[in-house]
């Protein structure tokens, strides 16, 4: 039976959904940026790219750029922890937003770029008058 330790994170965590080109060991590959902090990332592959201890660099599709090395992986993820911190602000631009919404997007939309189903009327939180 394999036992999962659990690590404390020293930042919190951003959920994103931009596209990275991901470089490591002279291959080059896409990704999705699934959350994001100040001192790294989670990003998510199309297949097994990235082992433990591998050097990757990493593009966002706005021209961003970040390296650093994978600190874990299972599957189609890994985790990064960054060479350098990020600003805070990059960060936040790098979290999830509606205006990084695929073109032609009308409403919010997961990561794969299908629509988010909107809320009932009933459902909506209501306002309050003080």
């Amino acid at each position: 039976m394999k036992t999962l330790t659990l690590i404390k994170r020293r930042h919190e965590r951003i959920s994103s959904d931009y596209g990275v080109d991901c470089r490591s060991a002279g291959r080059t590959f896409r990704a999705v940026l699934s959350d994001v902090s100040v001192g790294g990332c989670m990003i998510e592959m199309p297949s097994r790219r990235l082992s433990m201890m591998d050097r990757v660099s990493l593009k966002v599709d706005n021209g961003i750029r970040m390296s650093g090395i994978v600190m874990w992986d299972a599957d189609k993820y890994a985790g990064i922890r960054f060479d350098e911190c990020l600003h805070e602000a990059v960060v936040n631009f790098l979290g999830f937003s509606t205006k990084n919404l695929l073109p032609g997007r009308i409403g919010p939309s997961d990561r794969f770029g299908r629509p988010l189903p909107r809320l009932r009327e009933r459902n909506r939180p209501t306002a309050f008058v003080i």
